[in-house]
């Protein structure tokens, strides 16, 4: 009797007999005939469509697609991740405007291409356990290794130093290395700080010019002039160099990135002290105390560029000092000489000196002890560049004195001095002072005027021959020139010229600089080093599944049976040691589930 006629059928063929159910009243018997067979249709239906995806994933499962698709989904990722760096590298951080962060994008964009990759990774060591069985005889120790290689790091570095090396390797090496791409990926994006430098009007600005005229309307009436009280703020100004300071517009950190050309004025000092004490004449008879002070003056010279210099009647103190300047030369400054000149003399009597003291002996004093410095001042061009301003505090790093030269034009009426107010009108002209130089004006009547205010008791003067309470007392500026050495003195023109110019720069010809204000930004950057190991492992992880691919193509007789349970609970290993099953294919396995499931049903139906 075949053994097959023993077996009790997993369910019976025959269907069991029930009482019918009644009928409701008003329902013809026809009508529960066609529930039942909707209902087998809707139940049909959805068993086709059962069997549709089953068979998709079969054809699925029994290829490499998925792998590959995974394999893509992972390079993909890993594309996604450079485009976004490679677009916003060097970026402004405002320039994100993703609802998250950079970092979180890319960190989002590596998780996702280091999870796709050890999916087809594991998938690739999941099916190396049966290929590797085809070739050669191994432990079947091997098998359960790298079965657990495929499930994490741990189990690969396990397989790699318990097994022989193949090329299964390379995809435990993707796993165990995949753990640091994430570290890595950390360090590629750097938010630096930085500057730049943006334009708005009005923000960075100072001024400069290429003429000057005042347009003071108050009269001068001693000499038929306009005081410009603009012109005696400056040169005060400029005796203190400490306190002056360079007028612009900057609420921040700005930049003027150009060049700019301005009207100024310059000086330059020389130490004359042995010229001028070539010309000093004395009087003759004893330099004795005067009470009223109406002594003649005992001695006088003359700079080289004729700045009378004197010593007064009543010469009272230990330290001396004369300040004078010479009147406006238009006549030479048409050939393009200084404006004008200005001296201080300096003179130490010491022990020896007297108020009885004779005029010989008085004299070679004076030539013994004396230092007298000449200073030229001058219309002259500023080229103002790297100009900046940092924390408050402006800067030119480069500043080029451009001397005019000739003047090209003069209005003679100004030059005589025959009217008052049309004085304003007249103007000092340099044209074509040299190429890519602008031409340039300056008002005769202000520059008269500035000679005028360095020959007035306001700046010349002498101090040492007379005390505060006398009225004869006129200082001038002689006591901010310390003890009058070239250093001194130098200095102290230079700081009037500047603040003259900076007088000029904000007068009625003025322009506007317009620079850069400095903003604080934070920068994007790339640092592509720490993308290495990422690329290696997805390369490596790209040459694994191709290698696996190949290889299960070359050993035909292996199914893909990849990292699936039930394969191996439907192997054995026989006497010979050969691992072998029933099941062939996936198919075949799929058919095994099915009977699994109708036996648990029949083992539910025969406990209850």
């Amino acid at each position: 009797m075949d053994d097959r006629s023993t077996r009790q059928p997993l369910m019976s063929d025959t269907p069991d007999v029930a009482e019918a159910a009644p009928i409701p009243q008003g329902t013809r018997p026809g009508n529960e005939v066609n529930t039942v067979n909707e209902d087998c249709d809707s139940e049909s239906s959805v068993e086709t469509a059962t069997n549709v995806k089953k068979t998709i994933h079969l054809r699925l499962a029994s290829t490499w697609w998925t792998e590959i698709i995974t394999m893509s989904i992972s390079f993909g990722c890993i594309a996604v991740l450079f485009c976004i760096l490679m677009r916003f590298q060097n970026r402004l951080l405002t320039e994100w405007s993703f609802f998250i962060s950079i970092n979180a994008s890319v960190a989002v964009a590596i998780t996702a291409a280091r999870a796709t990759l050890l999916a087809a990774i594991s998938v690739c060591l999941s099916q190396e356990k049966w290929t590797r069985f085809t070739k050669r005889t191994h432990r079947l120790q091997d098998f359960a290794i790298i079965d657990t290689a495929s499930r994490g790091p741990l189990g690969s570095l396990q397989m790699l130093y318990k097994t022989s090396w193949g090329f299964a390797s390379i995809s435990a090496i993707v796993v165990i290395l995949s753990l640091l791409t994430d570290t890595f990926v950390q360090q590629v994006v750097q938010l630096e700080p930085g500057t730049i430098s943006t334009y708005k009007e009005g923000s960075a600005t100072f001024g400069y010019a290429h003429g000057y005229k005042s347009y003071k309307s108050y009269k001068y009436e001693s000499f038929g002039m306009d005081i410009n009280n603009d012109i005696n703020s400056a040169v005060l100004n400029g005796l203190q160099p400490k306190s002056r300071t360079f007028a612009f517009n900057c609420h921040s950190n700005c930049t003027w990135n150009s060049y700019y050309i301005t009207l100024g004025f310059s000086s330059a000092c020389t130490d004359a002290t042995k010229e001028t004490l070539e010309t000093l004449k004395c009087n003759d008879g004893p330099q004795t105390h005067s009470i009223t002070g109406e002594q003649g003056l005992p001695c006088r010279m003359s700079t080289p560029n004729n700045v009378k210099l004197e010593l007064g009647a009543r010469a009272i103190s230990d330290s001396y000092m004369n300040i004078n300047s010479s009147g406006l030369a238009i006549i030479d400054y048409l050939n393009g000489s200084p404006a004008f000149y200005a001296a201080v003399w300096t003179w130490k009597p010491g022990d020896d000196y007297s108020v009885d003291i004779e005029i010989p002996e008085l004299k070679n004093l004076l030539q013994n002890s004396s230092v007298i410095i000449e200073c030229a001042l001058r219309v002259s061009l500023y080229n103002y560049s790297d100009i900046s301003s940092i924390s408050n505090s402006f800067t030119i790093g480069v500043i080029e004195h451009i001397p005019l030269g000739v003047i090209t034009g003069i209005t003679t009426s100004d030059m005589l001095g025959i009217t008052h107010h049309p004085h304003q009108e007249a103007s000092l002209w340099w044209n074509h002072t040299n190429d890519g130089l602008p031409d340039v004006y300056f008002s005769a009547i202000d520059l008269r005027y500035t000679s005028s205010f360095f020959r007035s008791s306001a700046f010349s003067g002498t101090l040492g021959d007379s005390t505060p309470g006398d009225h004869t007392f006129s200082p001038g500026a002689t006591t901010f020139f310390g003890n009058g050495t070239l250093e001194v003195v130098s200095g102290i023109f230079d700081s009037i010229s500047l603040s003259l110019t900076d007088m000029i720069r904000q007068g009625s010809g003025m322009q506007i600089a317009q620079g850069t204000t400095s903003q604080a930004v934070v920068y994007i950057r790339v640092r592509w080093e720490w993308l290495i190991l990422p690329l290696v492992v997805h390369l490596l992880g790209g040459i694994a599944l191709f290698v696996t691919i190949v290889g299960t193509k070359r050993t035909g007789d292996v199914p893909l049976w990849k990292g699936s349970t039930l394969a191996v609970l439907y192997h054995s290993v026989d006497k010979d040691g050969i691992i072998g099953s029933q099941v062939q294919n996936l198919d075949d396995l799929e058919e095994v589930k099915k009977k699994q499931v109708m036996l648990g049903k029949k083992g539910d139906m025969s406990d209850a």
